[in-house]
């Protein structure tokens, strides 16, 4: 039997698998991935459901699910199928004291997605003062220029953080922008022989 600190981890990793499936598939994945971490038979509802898709033995069966779920996770995260949607919350319009994002952008003229992400989370943490920004409110930001995201668009903002050090990216995909992002954006954009 697996230790409550081996328990502990497991599901950590498990949630991060769980995360990747649609809704309505989403229980029945975490249940049949801490059966089999638990080397527990599928309850009986799953298993006829797996026997009437692939008549195999219990044993053959078990090693597949666990392929199966690791194989269906690479994919996805190298694929670039990633889905992000437009905040209908964020008001990027600015106001009296700070300027809308799209007049903060065109004054910066970040050129790629390194720089764009760079302005965007400072505009959203230093200007609008958010405690939490995510993938989707820079997202939002872009769609606010008409700019196209990357499609690699989570993949840009590891870039910017692992290449330049502009922007913090966590692994719950929470964004900040620390104290060399904060001097590069106010000092450095719009670059030099762009003034």
């Amino acid at each position: 039997m697996a230790s409550y600190e081996e328990l502990k981890q497991e599901l950590v990793e498990i949630s991060k698998i769980v995360d990747k499936f649609p809704e309505a598939v989403k229980p029945k994945v975490y249940d049949l991935l801490v059966e089999q971490f638990l080397g527990v038979a599928p309850s009986s509802n799953e298993n006829t459901e797996e026997q009437a898709k692939t008549p195999a033995t219990k044993k053959k069966k078990s090693t597949p699910k666990k392929k199966a779920a690791s194989t269906e996770a690479k994919p996805k995260r190298s694929s670039g199928k990633e889905s992000y949607s437009l905040d209908r919350h964020l008001d990027l319009r600015g106001d009296g004291s700070i300027p809308s994002f799209k007049e903060f952008y065109e004054e910066k003229n970040p050129k790629g997605a390194k720089q764009t992400n760079a302005v965007a989370v400072y505009y959203l943490k230093k200007m609008k003062g958010m405690s939490e920004v995510t993938l989707d409110h820079v997202y939002t930001c872009y769609s606010e220029v008409k700019k196209k995201p990357p499609q690699a668009f989570r993949q840009s903002f590891t870039d910017t953080k692992n290449k330049e050090g502009w922007i913090e990216f966590e692994a719950n995909g929470n964004l900040d922008i620390p104290h060399r992002g904060v001097v590069y954006v106010e000092h450095d954009l719009p670059a030099k022989s762009e003034k």
